[in-house]
Parts: C-alpha cells; structure tokens; sequence
C-alpha cells in the first residue's frame, strides 16, 4: 500500500475508532483530525468531508472486489459484499445512524446505482441507460439499500447468505448476466 493510500487507510481507522463511542452527527472533521493526528490539509487532500469517510469503507470494499476480478457474476458479488458487511457489522449499524442529505443510505443508493448502471452498459455497449432502465435499475437500487438497512436493525434474522440470495432474487432477469 503506497503511503497516499496508507495515509487514507489510516485517517479511516481513526474515525472508526471515534464512531465506536461517538454518534456520527457528533463527529467533527476537527475530531477526526485529531484522532488520525494528521493536518488538516492531509485530511481534505484525501476527504471532502466526515460523510466521505464514512462512506470510503463501503466503497473500499465493493472497488476491491470489482476491481480485483475477484468475483466472476452478481451472486459471487453479492455473497462477498454481505461477507465484508457482516464482518464490519457494527461499522455499517452505526453508519446507516447518519441522517440528512449525505446520509449513508443516500450514498450506498448512488453507488450501488453507478455500479448496476456501469455494468450494464459495458454489456450492453451501450452510452447511456433508457428511461426504462434508468427506472428499474434505481428501482432495485432503492430497494435493496432498505433491505439491507432492515436487515442491519436485526442480522441474526437471516444470514449473510441468505441476505445476498434475496438480493440476486431481486435483480431483475436481464441486469443477472450484465456482470462485469
């Protein structure tokens, strides 16, 4: 790991040692500066703000299976994703508290929607999504972030494994082979 990406890696482990004990509305950049002990110019030239950090774990963890080939269809991704989830299980409870216009839910919507669409497209060689698409692709989106979100609020209910079949049940028949 390069020092940029270490320096990163670090300024996120140290607002997920305050997250622990402190509500996320409660954390200031101030804090988080604090704890990683870097400056603040460190801090912005790596983050724009606390809601990206408390994004960067969710979109660490899906870039890594996505871009290290690691997966080979949506279920394999889905599998590893709910995984990584459970084993940060209080990171992403504690994360989905965020309220407001860059809440965590908001960005996982975002992101979960850049990836189905990014997919999509490549398989479909296509520039841009339909109405249709764009629709049903945010559909799935939004519903699958308040699946998750529920689940969260009570994971002993069903496994990891259970969860990711639910959510490849889910996806609709012609966005399954659009993998990669």
């Amino acid at each position: 790991m390069g020092s940029q990406a270490a320096t990163k890696q670090h300024i996120w482990q140290s607002f997920s040692t305050l997250i622990r004990t402190t509500p996320f509305d409660k954390i200031t950049v101030e804090m988080i500066i604090r704890e990683s002990k870097v400056s603040k110019s460190t801090f912005y030239r790596h983050f724009r703000d606390k809601y990206d950090v408390l994004n960067y774990n969710s979109m660490e963890i899906a870039e890594q299976l996505i871009n290290r080939k690691v997966c080979h269809d949506w279920k394999e991704f889905l599998d590893n994703m709910f995984l990584a989830i459970q084993q940060n299980l209080s990171y992403f409870q504690r994360a989905f508290r965020s309220s407001g216009q860059n809440s965590h839910s908001g960005f996982l919507f975002s992101y979960s929607f850049s990836i189905v669409e990014g997919c999509y497209l490549r398989y479909t060689g296509t520039a841009s999504l339909s109405i249709h698409d764009r629709y049903v692709i945010g559909h799935y989106c939004h519903g699958c972030v308040g699946i998750l979100q529920d689940w969260l609020n009570e994971p002993e209910s069903l496994t990891p494994k259970q969860m990711a079949d639910i959510f490849y049940e889910a996806m609709p028949d012609y966005l399954r082979d659009s993998w990669g």
